[in-house]
């Protein structure tokens, strides 16, 4: 099982259709529930969910597995008998991909067990957590690159000192540039014009699946994963500032 958490508008489901087309083929057997259907696609069978006509998540999940699909998308994992299916699909050989509302990528597992799911079913099915954001991109008309202020200078510093080895770390000094989203006719003197998403992401190893059976907080959780390497979004949305795709000041509005 593959989730990805964010809250509404944050284009998680743009992020699982990026991952159906790389794998569709003719030989896999893809079918989606959804509310609604978002995106159509050539080469998979999509099917929306009808809570009303008594035909919710829970009901049409449970439809799709009998027809014994090689990968299984769901809109989204909102009740308890959702997590169940769609953990036991996990389970028994299907690739499922899914939604689920939380505010980072450690808290997905205490999410899925307060929706009533079991720790023992959660630990084995899932095999990655991607979390994302939305921040809006600097607009390539008017944007100027300036020297940061020394708190801005501080923050970066403060917030990129614990990449990840895998990380190839940037030199942050004096010197640096980052951009000023001044404001133009093109960009409806906002200084913004276009959006990118912010990642942070972990897989499920052995470790990682032995701590979630232990049931650990989400700090506990948070803090073993980006031991193991993982970029947090506001790390990876302050690596976006070097390259000049954004702002500091949007990057904290996003992140906090």
């Amino acid at each position: 099982m593959i989730l990805v958490t964010g809250p509404t508008g944050s284009g998680k489901t743009t992020t699982l259709y990026a991952f159906l087309r790389k794998i569709r083929s003719p030989e896999k057997k893809i079918i989606t529930i959804e509310n609604p259907i978002e995106y159509h696609l050539d080469g998979i069978s999509q099917t929306q969910a009808e809570e009303d006509k008594g035909y919710d998540f829970a009901s049409g999940l449970e439809s799709i597995v009998r027809q014994d699909p090689d990968v299984i998308l769901v809109g989204e994992v909102r009740n308890k008998e959702t997590a169940k299916i769609s953990l036991q699909a996990a389970l028994t050989g299907h690739l499922v991909f899914s939604t689920v509302h939380t505010n980072d990528a450690a808290g997905t597992i205490t999410r899925l067990h307060s929706l009533g799911a079991d720790i023992v079913n959660i630990a084995p099915a899932l095999r990655m957590v991607i979390a994302q954001r939305l921040i809006r991109e600097t607009c390539d008309k008017c944007m100027e690159f300036r020297k940061p202020t020394p708190e801005e200078l501080k923050k970066l510093k403060k917030t990129l000192k614990d990449l990840p080895e895998k990380v190839e770390k940037p030199e942050i000094n004096d010197n640096i540039k980052i951009p000023d989203a001044r404001g133009c006719d093109y960009c409806n003197n906002t200084g913004y014009r276009g959006r990118t998403a912010i990642f942070e992401a972990f897989t499920v190893d052995e470790e990682i699946e032995q701590l979630i059976l232990e049931e650990p907080s989400i700090t506990e959780l948070r803090n073993k994963i980006q031991a193991k390497g993982m970029v947090t979004m506001k790390q990876d949305g302050f690596l976006k500032v070097l390259k000049g795709q954004s702002t500091i000041e949007e990057v904290e509005r996003i992140t906090g």
